[in-house]
């Protein structure tokens, strides 16, 4: 099933949810720049998927400039609060709970980001989120799911029942869902700005909650908070130039990937099986070279390569992409995520923010560069993509799918450029990735026989389902020589398109 296409010349969005594209291209026709669409489309995101995104997740997002060319990377995730001592943990990092919360960085990021790349008012730009939450949206089918699935986890909390549905803990698809409380800090947020949410009245709700609940977080590591933006790392890759987020991001895995691969061009455009055993092998050999250099920059002095395969991650989290060109040629990817489906599972009621559980991206390996510890910002699976070719943009792409990101965006780009596919045909084609326990599944797409191959090859494998969270949403524009921009979203899951 191919997905549809829209054509433009003017400007382009793709986002994780119709109502967040729609508001991204109307702040687009007003003249908006890309940025200023992916912070009201983010806004809006967090209010219509809060089992994925919400005020008190993270961010990442790449920006590039047309009359420059030049790409800028904006890490607006969270440190660990000054308390989270080792010696915490010594049982493990608890995947649920106050002590799986690091500080929120999104609502920062979206502030900076406007400050630097912003041509609307600050004020106009939550709007359509803050409408969404007082007046309430139709639930989706997805939201209705997670709820269903998870309805013992947000009745285990007074405040997930609070915002989430009362005393039934669950949503019914298609009936509409009002959150007052969100809709009142988003129009804090949009009339003082970002700072309340860290230094404010809405700071003081977080941290009411926050230390009732016992989390490792203080109202200084709020108050401290700062987004940042960094050098990208570039990776060549057949005439183009890859940009990716730098560590603490999962960026560098996928730059690794497309290193292993550059040399292979005809296993890429062989056989299924034999295709897909270059990309099993091209994602083993970058896990393992990369594992002790995903982790806050800050704190950790040169690794060298490790030989081994990095812990397991959760592989079912809860990430948003908005990926938008405005009129000039300007273009943001934005991804941002709460980690596992409704993040933490812990909220505060009075604010309407559910909080991440981003502390289960440390390790407790000794010595590790990305082992737990206060103040320290942990890996991020978070991996948005801008290519260029001789600094013009070329493709945005961005994915759902916890650690699956970059081998979804390895797949993709590869048969955009490897297999000289359409851009629908790229985002439709059968994909592979791995569960929790590193096994390989495939889309059944791909039939019994490369399935039999693969494991024959050795490379124990499995099909799964296509709408699982494993196998991402790949969510991209395509700017070609003529300079019309192409977008297209994901059948398997909710995603939305829009050009002009």
């Amino acid at each position: 099933m191919l997905p549809p296409l829209f054509h433009g010349t003017r400007h382009a969005i793709v986002s994780g949810h119709p109502l967040a594209s729609l508001a991204g291209r109307d702040v687009l026709a007003r003249g908006g720049s890309a940025a200023d669409a992916a912070i009201a489309a983010a806004a809006v995101l967090a209010v219509v998927l809060p089992q994925a995104c919400t005020l008190g997740g993270d961010a990442f997002a790449l920006t590039y400039e047309a009359r420059t060319g030049r790409i800028c990377g904006l890490n607006a995730s969270g440190r660990s609060g000054r308390n989270a001592v080792r010696r915490r943990f010594d049982d493990g990092i608890p995947e649920r709970g106050a002590a799986a919360i690091a500080v929120p960085g999104v609502v920062d990021g979206w502030g900076v980001l406007h400050a630097r790349h912003g041509r609307l008012p600050w004020t106009s730009l939550l709007a359509p989120a803050i409408a969404l939450a007082d007046e309430g949206f139709a639930v989706s089918p997805g939201l209705a799911a997670a709820t269903r699935q998870y309805r013992a986890l947000i009745l285990a909390d007074d405040g997930m029942q609070a915002v989430i549905a009362r005393d039934q803990g669950e949503l019914e698809a298609g009936t509409r869902w009002r959150q007052p409380a969100l809709a009142r800090t988003l129009a804090q947020v949009a009339e003082e700005g970002p700072d309340t949410f860290y230094r404010g009245a809405v700071a003081r709700s977080l941290m009411t909650t926050l230390e009732a609940r016992g989390a490792a977080i203080t109202a200084e590591d709020l108050a401290h908070h700062r987004s940042q933006w960094v050098e990208p790392i570039v990776e060549p890759y057949r005439g183009l130039d890859v940009a990716l987020m730098p560590p603490n991001s999962y960026g560098l895995y996928m730059a690794l990937q497309l290193r292993a691969l550059v040399d292979h061009p005809e296993d890429l455009r062989g056989a299924d099986a034999v295709r897909l055993g270059r990309l099993i092998t091209a994602m083993r050999e970058a896990f393992a070279a990369g594992d002790r250099r995903v982790a806050d920059p800050d704190m950790q002095a040169e690794q060298p390569l490790a030989a081994r395969t990095p812990p397991g991650q959760p592989n079912r989290g809860g990430t948003a992409v908005v990926s938008v060109v405005d009129r000039d040629g300007n273009a943001a990817v934005l991804v941002q995520s709460i980690f596992l489906l409704f993040g933490s599972a812990v909220a505060d009621a009075a604010s309407g923010v559910i909080f991440n559980n981003r502390m289960i991206g440390f390790v407790t390996t000794p010595g590790h560069a990305n082992e737990v510890g206060p103040g320290k910002r942990p890996a991020h699976t978070l991996n948005p993509v801008i290519v260029t070719r001789d600094h013009s943009l070329a493709y945005c792409l961005g994915t759902p799918g916890g650690p699956g990101q970059t081998l979804t965006l390895t797949q993709v780009l590869s048969g955009l450029v490897d297999r000289r596919m359409s851009l629908p045909q790229a985002i439709a084609a059968p994909r592979w990735s791995t569960d929790l326990e590193g096994e390989v599944l495939i889309e059944r797409g791909f039939g019994d026989a490369v399935l039999g191959a693969l494991n024959g090859q050795g490379t124990q494998a499995r099909f799964g389902e296509s709408t699982s969270p494993f196998f991402g949403s790949a969510e991209i524009i395509e700017r070609r020589s003529d300079g019309t921009l192409v977008a297209c979203a994901d059948w398997r899951r909710e995603a939305s398109a829009l050009a002009e």
